[in-house]
């Protein structure tokens, strides 16, 4: 077990967001008290130690106009592992858990809207020799924050609300450079936006008025990931709730409220499992975390959520866009089963 983490409050500030200036980590520190050369330290150490993922932009494809969704897949439990790399060999499966359901596979994928969704949901049907994988995309969208704090071991984020629509970006080929840029990890460096801009030939300035302009919008935050079971975050369910039609803006609101809650979607209803409300739960164990649902349902007056636990984590990382391997998946995959998988 690591040790109780060092700097807590860094922790927790570098997950709400890191500033796209020049020298983020000096900004980072200072409302803080920590100098620069002592938050580099703790982020190296605690990269090493295997805690903090990394930091990088999060964007959101609806900009882009992607296709995303999360997908669900009842498994043969001999198959599962083997099923479950074939779908985590795609390079925009970002999540992929086996959880506690008859439908053992959970992944989300997004792509973009020339490869379709359902056209790649089918290609890897065809190559796991499984499924069928079925697409739960989202209605409506209530929170999408996620900041464990190392002291409490909760997921403490605030509830955050867009006010208006995504603006649509149609990147050129040197925008989708930058964007590519932006969702490289960031060194730890005392000046990390001037090492990532010199692998595309362009200027820090040129990067951080880039990330500034679509900050909010395109770029939906810009900050640091850890490993929550590496903070002593043991408990992470996904709740499925059954909500009346009526209900589902005052539940969805609710629930986005919950500090413990990261995420809160409303999503597409499928006779083989009809929520279509869900809000993803943190806590020290799954035993918290069903504390949180049951009391949550009394308060609201709605049953008890289906509280589909994460047993096994098979891939996770940050969704990246134009990335020149999703190209060669796809053109390998549909050359060999055809074009009209």
């Amino acid at each position: 077990m690591n040790a109780p983490l060092e700097y807590p409050e860094l922790a927790s500030a570098i997950q709400k967001g890191v500033p796209l200036v020049a020298r983020p980590f000096e900004a980072v520190g200072e409302p803080l008290g920590l100098s620069e050369a002592t938050v580099l330290a703790a982020l190296r150490g605690w990269s090493e130690d295997g805690r903090l993922r990394e930091i990088s932009a999060v964007l959101e494809g609806e900009s882009f106009g992607w296709e995303s969704a999360l997908v669900a897949g009842a498994i043969d439990p001999d198959r599962l592992e083997a099923v479950a790399a074939v779908v985590g060999g795609h390079p925009n499966v970002t999540h992929n858990y086996q959880r506690t359901h008859d439908f053992n596979l959970w992944f989300t994928l997004a792509v973009p809207p020339e490869m379709g969704l359902q056209r790649t949901l089918n290609l890897l049907e065809e190559e796991s020799q499984a499924g069928p994988f079925v697409p739960l995309p989202r209605t409506r969208t209530f929170k999408i924050a996620v900041r464990m704090d190392p002291k409490t071991k909760r997921n403490r984020s605030s509830h955050t609300r867009r006010t208006g629509p995504i603006p649509r970006v149609d990147p050129t080929a040197s925008e989708r450079a930058m964007f590519r840029l932006l969702q490289t990890p960031l060194p730890f460096v005392s000046r990390p936006f001037e090492a990532l801009a010199a692998r595309e030939d362009v200027t820090e300035a040129a990067l951080l008025a880039f990330g500034q302009a679509h900050e909010g919008g395109a770029m939906r935050r810009y900050a640091a990931t850890f490993h929550h079971r590496k903070l002593g975050v043991g408990g992470n369910v996904m709740s499925a709730w059954q909500v009346p039609q009526e209900r589902m803006e005052e539940v969805g609101e609710a629930l986005a409220a919950l500090g413990e809650v990261s995420h809160c979607y409303a999503r597409a209803i499928v006779p083989e499992f009809p929520y279509p409300m869900y809000a993803m739960i943190h806590g020290p164990d799954a035993a918290a975390c069903g504390d949180i649902a049951r009391a949550a349902a009394e308060d609201l007056g709605l049953p008890i959520p289906a509280m589909l636990e994460s047993i096994r984590e098979f891939k996770k990382c940050r969704l990246r866009y134009f990335l020149p391997e999703l190209d060669s998946w796809w053109n390998a995959r549909v050359e060999a089963v055809g074009s009209e998988a």
